[in-house]
């Protein structure tokens, strides 16, 4: 194969992944887990708390 037939061919494909990229990443729910919300720093803590060292949250 020519050597500028594979570096088109490279740009395409560089192309393309930058334009596939930008699809997946621009929907947060495509890549964020469902759980991740519960689990975030924040998200809203639990009324019934298992903390019982005694001491005011």
């Amino acid at each position: 194969m020519k050597k500028e037939n594979l570096k088109r061919i490279i740009q395409d494909l560089e192309s393309l992944l930058t334009e596939l990229k930008s699809e997946v990443y621009s929907d947060p729910a495509s890549f964020v887990h469902p759980w991740y919300e519960q689990t975030s720093v924040n998200a809203p803590k639990s009324i019934h708390s298992d903390d019982d060292d005694g001491y005011a949250d």
